[in-house]
């Protein structure tokens, strides 16, 4: 019985030794850094794959960048002053406004990261259920188009009011317009 007590014991004593060995401290020190390593790595696959994106969908029901959800007084203060425009008897600034309403959510649009090399190529490349009428977005955008190609266009105050509010539609499904 004493042999196995001597033999745990002189076991045990070695493995004190090693533990306080300064080849055990360097394994330590790698695996340490190593276990950081691995923990980063996961951290910037997880960066690179979205989360982010999906866990803001997660939180806020939707994946919107973050100026419009971030800056929504901003944003709600420009689209009122592009409205205003409407307030105006003059037609050109009816134009005006439809002009900076297509500029103004195409800012938006980019943000969302969809791939085209213009405001119109990135409304081909949405698909219909990723964002909200967006049917509606297009159409406006072609009046915006007619608008700049075509100096003999004319645009009453209830047209501009229906593009605009083909926009403003957008808007709401992100609240940032009552």
């Amino acid at each position: 019985m004493e042999e196995i007590t001597f033999f745990i014991m002189n076991i045990y004593g070695e493995i004190l030794e090693f533990c306080n060995s300064g080849f055990f401290l360097t394994l330590k020190v790698i695996f340490g850094i190593y276990t950081i390593v691995l923990f980063l790595d996961v951290i910037l696959l997880l960066v690179q794959r979205g989360v982010a994106g999906n866990m803001r969908e997660k939180f806020l029901g939707m994946d919107a960048p973050r100026a419009i959800l971030d800056k929504k007084e901003k944003t709600r203060e420009e689209w009122n002053a592009i409205k205003q425009k409407l307030e105006s008897a003059n037609p050109r600034d009816y134009k005006v406004a439809i002009i900076e309403a297509d500029d103004f959510i195409e800012k938006i649009i980019v943000g969302f990261k969809y791939k085209g090399e213009n405001f119109g190529e990135r409304l081909e490349n949405i698909p219909e259920d990723h964002l909200v009428n967006v049917a509606g977005i297009k159409q406006a955008h072609q009046v915006k188009n007619r608008i700049i190609h075509d100096d003999n266009f004319v645009l009453s105050k209830e047209d501009a009011l229906g593009v605009l509010s083909q926009y403003e539609e957008f808007l709401r499904s992100f609240q940032v317009v009552d």
